[in-house]
């Protein structure tokens, strides 16, 4: 029976990293105890996945800001704007990168594909002198090991740490980032061989950039560091671990497939059955040893624990499954795949599929007529798009280029304050709410000023904490 998990949200299941964080950017707390808050949280996790029986536990997939920030610490690949003179990459240095400080920006900041989750990117160019700065993934495996868990260590690949940079500024347009592989490659082995000499015997490189359309000089670079990398694998397993897509189909013979049957994207259960067939026809295709039960990406963007939603009733909550719940899925199909199939909960998960499928919550019947009732007119507007657009402009006096906003303006201490007071119950809603329309006003009010075409109410929803 063999498991796997891709990797598991940071935050701790009472959002325990961020009060944290907060904390300790606010000065009302140390290094030190910013440090065992992550521990326990670490502690947790791993525990509660070898308790499960999940084979292949991740470790270094924990992260006080975001797992490529912690790469680019890891590389030593410190914009020289933020003062670091080499050595390790502490904390002063690493929150700069991601917050600033008092005189220097942040770095950017973007999407993690097409996730919400956000990432800072790498700023890179031919001057960076790369260095093992950072030995966060040996010291996270130790840890582990200490409490009797052997992790996989769990690194960013080093094709889509590239792809996911971008050049510094003032870097000629005609530099490839690619380029920098050849001086990215012997760091990465200096961690392997920290890592083997700790006593790892597996690796996982996360290469999410594998299932894009990658072109020859991409799908060289990544041939050429890992073919440089091989020398340094003597001894291990290595996983290379892909997500968000399907990687091209043929697998080879001799490889373990990991097949990420359990959805770490979503909020819903597993539909157990369905993927248990699924599983046995890959066992069909690459062998009954070569298949590993897994997730299908990191359970990153999944809640944490579906047992601190106490409000939820019983039937929706039957048809959940959170980052916890999902690990359980995982080890049961793992299991089931080698015939000790968990019959009670096999069939409560039918249950709550069946639930789920002839409920009024999801099927309403009035919506169900009025869809078999449209007609292909109904399709199409009756007013053309030039015909509107026309109103548009007309109502709205556009310029050529519009200026907008994304739609965020700061969540600032004043509105955390506000929110932190609400829950306690120190005032009303009715003041709350009129707290809250007077923060959109600001933010209007200076859109106004600036000049701004389309407005936002610049994100203080009036959502209750």
């Amino acid at each position: 029976m063999t498991s796997h998990i891709v990797g598991y949200p940071r935050i701790g299941p009472k959002s325990e990293l961020k009060f944290a964080l907060e904390s300790f950017w606010e000065g009302k707390s140390k290094a030190e105890d910013l440090k065992q808050v992550g521990a326990d949280i670490r502690t947790s996790i791993w525990k509660q996945m070898a308790e499960v029986g999940i084979k292949f536990i991740p470790s270094n997939t924990f992260s006080y800001y975001d797992h490529v920030l912690d790469t680019t610490a890891m590389l030593g690949a410190v914009p020289p704007r933020y003062g670091w003179n080499g050595g390790e990459v502490g904390f002063d240095v690493y929150f700069s990168m991601a917050r600033g400080n008092d005189s220097v920006p942040a770095m950017e900041m973007t999407k993690w594909f097409d996730t919400n989750y956000h990432y800072i990117v790498p700023e890179l160019g031919p001057d960076v002198k790369f260095s093992y700065a950072s030995h966060k993934a040996v010291e996270e495996y130790k840890e582990a090991k200490a409490l009797g868990i052997d992790t996989v260590p769990v690194l960013l690949g080093p094709l889509s740490y590239i792809l996911l940079s971008k050049a510094a500024k003032d870097v000629d347009k005609s530099f490839s980032l690619l380029s920098l592989i050849e001086k990215i490659v012997p760091v990465y082995k200096d961690v392997v061989a920290e890592l083997k000499a700790a006593g790892a015997t597996w690796i996982q490189f996360d290469e999410p950039s594998l299932v894009m359309d990658l072109d020859m000089l991409q799908l060289q670079t990544f041939t050429k560091a890992y073919s440089e990398l091989e020398s340094s694998f003597s001894g291990l397993n290595v996983l290379i671990e892909t997500y968000f897509a399907d990687v091209p189909s043929g697998f080879p013979p001799d490889k373990y497939l990991f097949a990420g049957v359990v959805d770490g994207r979503n909020v819903w259960a597993n539909d157990l059955a369905a993927s248990l067939c699924i599983l046995q026809v890959l066992e069909g295709i690459v062998g009954k040893e070569n298949v590993v039960v897994s997730t299908s990406c990191s359970l990153l963007h999944s809640a944490v624990d579906l047992v601190n939603e106490t409000k939820l009733d019983k039937e929706i909550k039957s048809w959940l499954a959170f980052a916890a719940q999902k690990v359980v899925e995982v080890n049961a199909l793992a299991k089931a795949l080698v015939g000790q199939k968990d019959q009670a909960f096999f069939a409560s998960n039918a249950t709550s599929h069946a639930s789920r499928r002839s409920s009024p919550r999801v099927k309403n019947e009035s919506v169900q007529k009025a869809i078999a009732a449209l007609k292909d007119s109904d399709h199409c507007r009756a007013i053309s798009a030039s015909a509107r657009l026309a109103a548009q402009q007309k109502k709205l006096n556009l310029p050529i280029l519009p200026t907008t906003t994304i739609g965020s303006f700061p969540q600032t201490p004043e509105l955390r304050k506000l929110r932190h007071v609400y829950k306690a119950k120190k005032i009303s809603e009715y003041d709350y709410v009129n707290a809250m329309k007077e923060e959109i006003n600001k933010v209007i009010k200076l859109q106004e000023e600036i000049g701004i075409d389309v407005l936002v109410h610049g994100e203080p929803e009036l959502h209750f904490p």
